[in-house]
């Protein structure tokens, strides 16, 4: 579980760029995927209740389209366990083989976007769709559960819950001490693991609204090889994880 006592400073520390990073891979695929082919990809939530919407409305067509997403982003979730479980024995680069085929399938995506501009290509959407998929599941086994980045209700959820818990824990702490004691447990809680988690979940959101922003941008400019800049990140992860300082991040959770 991340963020527990036991956890090394500099486990924390890689554990937080790899979720960050991924978090602002996910908000430039999002975006870029919307202004290049009219369709959110990163979470499934909208698609899902489309799917719903239109077999209400008699929509067959739009409802098969839209659970193709859905559909798409699941067996991405299933290659990253897969993947995961194969490499679950090695010294490092347990990740390395997710994040190449995710880079893989959004530069596949992007080059043929870019040799054939203005198509879209029902393909495409499930390849980005398959690849937050796929990011998903692998930020959900490395955290064990406790964080995602390709959606942000459940992180400003979190940040709602983490910023109750860090009042409580400061009121509780300085109760009886007046003051003094206000002041001396604000001075503790940058070392306490609820402002830590706090600080995670805030740097997730910023993380993607940051993608959200740079993705655009460079998709205005560039067209659909914008999307050379998630796969930079994914690379630039790889290469990390397979370095001999060891594993980025902690051990994959065996379940």
């Amino acid at each position: 579980m991340p963020f527990t006592p036991q956890m090394s400073p500099a486990s924390r520390r890689a554990y937080s760029l790899l979720a960050l990073l991924l978090a602002s891979v996910s908000g430039a695929v999002n975006a870029i995927s919307f202004f290049a082919l009219g369709t959110h990809t990163s979470h499934m939530t909208g698609n899902l209740a489309n799917v719903g919407e239109f077999l209400s409305n008699g929509q067959w067509g739009l409802a098969i389209s839209a659970g193709q997403l859905v559909l798409a982003f699941l067996l991405g979730a299933m290659t990253a366990t897969v993947l995961l479980d194969v490499a679950r024995h090695r010294q490092r680069g347990r990740h390395a083989s997710a994040l190449l085929v995710e880079a893989g399938t959004l530069a596949a995506v992007g080059l043929w976007s870019s040799t054939h501009p203005g198509m879209k290509e029902p393909t495409l959407l499930w390849g980005l769709s398959y690849a937050m998929g796929l990011q998903n599941a692998l930020v959900t086994r490395v955290s064990g559960a406790v964080v995602r980045t390709t959606h942000i209700t459940g992180v400003i959820t979190d940040i709602g819950i983490q910023l109750v818990k860090m009042m409580t824990w400061v009121r509780d702490g300085a109760r009886g001490h007046g003051l003094g004691g206000l002041v001396w447990m604000l001075r503790r809680l940058p070392s306490a693991e609820q402002f830590a988690r706090t600080r995670l979940h805030l740097g997730l959101a910023t993380a993607f609204t940051i993608g959200c922003t740079a993705g655009p941008l460079l998709f205005f400019r560039f067209g659909t090889a914008a999307m050379a800049m998630p796969c930079g990140v994914l690379l630039l992860l790889l290469v990390l994880d397979m370095s001999p300082a060891g594993a980025y991040v902690p051990v994959t959770p065996s379940s």
